[in-house]
């Protein structure tokens, strides 16, 4: 009944169909369960005996309980998948888009005439002069009920600026929603890999608290029977404590990263997103052999920020060529067709068509049009160095996550060197220590450096595969495919 209700909670989370979460499950309720299994400590002595997924799941048990949360089981594809349905930056950057595509429909059907009714009514009583000479009192009531046409062509030509401005607006705006779609996926996949190597640290740590526990004891049944010191029971304690210390540390960090992955997902931060997976492999992404100038050419063809800004840019050449319109004659025709007349003497049939043209030398005897142009000029000078600016920011960003992940490659081999040494080295110091070879502080230093070589593997791979998923964002070739090619969820 537990699984049923939890693959149910799951499925329902944003209506989002999650990867086939059986196998862990049920691997997990049957640990949970298991009156063999009921501590960590347990598990690692009988740890040859269990799988990984056993093991992780009393883990999982005994860290959720440690919270006071529920640990929602996603794998990255989920993650992906959810964030680009509900990130509210993307929403917001579709509404962006839309208001833009209404916009330039608006402009394109500026163009078609006005058409209006009017109604006008007075009561004139009095005296008025009649061609502003002869006085004369009289006293009418004006009607007229018209129906008017109004066309002002093409406005000074503004008309074809004004479609080219919302058109490339448009342009920019699709650019920019495609951009954040990106930055998601960049910034989920980073903030799933942060949960991970904090969810990994975890395990790390908890080993590390079972052993310091274990070197504890061994301590003091040393002292106990005459043939250790005072100092090696103190000194275990410490490294007890601070191991604790350490581990309350990764458990506060862990919770912190869930929340930050539940935001840029656009779920509730108080959901505690768990990742799948209790082995982390090398993800190559991108072929290290690659040359980093095709990299970056790509990246020119490709990136869609610098696809937006080009589009800014031609916003404003089109806002600053319209000001050589003001020197064009303005051009409205009218045509009415209606009554007019007076109360008394009745209405009669009213046609027109009115023809108005006016010149202009510009605004301001021209000077207002010119400083205008200079204006515009510069800001469109502005954005040409803004573009500029951006392919330099992007070559360099290319340039540190390319040797970013040259450099974690490098971390990944000898951090398997050091955790395979640190694990014989502490072997060797317990023992050494049995035999009289070795002090107990052989013991600390061999246990410590085991901890800091496991975190340094997790870390080193975490760092490589964080490093090929911004080389992808960083050429503009990121996408939920590539992001995902031969990926593994692997919780078994």
């Amino acid at each position: 009944m537990k699984i049923i209700i939890l693959i149910l909670i799951i499925f329902c989370i944003n209506n989002i169909a999650y990867a086939d979460v059986s196998k862990y499950i049920e691997s997990y309720y049957r640990c949970a369960e298991n009156e063999s299994y009921k501590t960590f400590s347990q598990v690692i002595k009988g740890g040859a005996s269990i799988s990984d997924v056993e093991k992780q799941a009393v883990i999982d048990r005994e860290v959720s309980q440690e919270l006071g949360t529920n640990f929602i089981y996603l794998d990255l594809a989920d993650c992906i998948k959810i964030a680009l349905n509900n990130n509210f930056d993307i929403k917001i950057q579709d509404a962006v888009k839309m208001q833009a595509f209404w916009q330039n429909k608006n402009s394109q059907f500026q163009l078609l005439p006005d058409i209006y009714y009017n109604f006008d009514i007075k009561n004139l009583e009095g005296e008025y002069l009649v061609g502003g000479i002869v006085a004369t009192t009289t006293h009418e009531v004006p009607v007229q009920s018209l129906a008017v046409l109004e066309w002002s062509t093409i406005n000074q030509g503004k008309y074809f600026f004004m479609l080219a401005q919302t058109r490339n607006a448009l342009k920019g705006a699709k650019a920019n929603l495609e951009y954040t779609k990106e930055e998601i996926i960049k910034n989920t996949v980073l903030a799933y890999y942060d949960t991970l190597q904090q969810k990994m640290e975890i395990e790390v740590q908890k080993v590390n608290l079972y052993d310091r526990l274990e070197q504890l004891n061994y301590t003091k049944g040393r002292f106990e029977a005459g043939i250790g010191t005072l100092y090696d029971v103190k000194r275990a304690e410490a490294e007890l404590a601070g191991a604790e210390q350490d581990y309350t540390r990764t458990l506060n960090s862990l919770r912190l990263k869930q929340a930050a992955l539940a935001n840029v997902m656009g779920v509730d931060i108080f959901d505690a997103i768990y990742p799948f997976e209790i082995h982390i492999d090398k993800r190559e992404l991108i072929n290290p052999d690659v040359d980093i100038e095709k990299l970056y050419e790509q990246a020119l063809e490709s990136r869609e920020d610098i696809r937006a800004k080009i589009a800014e840019i031609n916003v404003y050449r089109a806002q600053r060529s319209a000001n050589y319109t003001d020197i064009i004659p303005a051009v409205t025709l009218s045509y009415q067709n209606g009554l007019v007349g007076t109360k008394r003497v009745g209405l009669s049939a009213h046609n027109s068509i009115t023809l108005d043209v006016r010149a202009y030398l510009g605004k301001n005897l021209f000077m207002g049009t010119i400083t205008q142009i200079k204006a515009d000029s510069e800001l469109v000078k502005q954005k040409k160095l803004e573009l500029i600016n951006l392919k330099r920011r992007i070559k360099e960003d290319i340039l540190t996550s390319y040797y970013d992940s040259l450099n974690a490659l490098k971390k990944i081999e000898a951090s398997k060197v050091e955790t395979e040494a640190a694990d014989v080295s502490l072997d060797l110091s317990l023992t050494n220590m049995k035999a009289g070879e070795a002090t107990f502080i052989d013991v600390i230093a061999s246990q410590n450096l085991k901890v800091q070589a496991n975190i340094n593997l997790i870390k080193n791979m975490i760092e490589y595969n964080k490093a090929q998923t911004n080389l992808l964002f960083d050429i503009g070739i990121i996408s939920p495919d590539n992001v995902l090619k031969d990926y593994k969820q692997r919780y078994y």
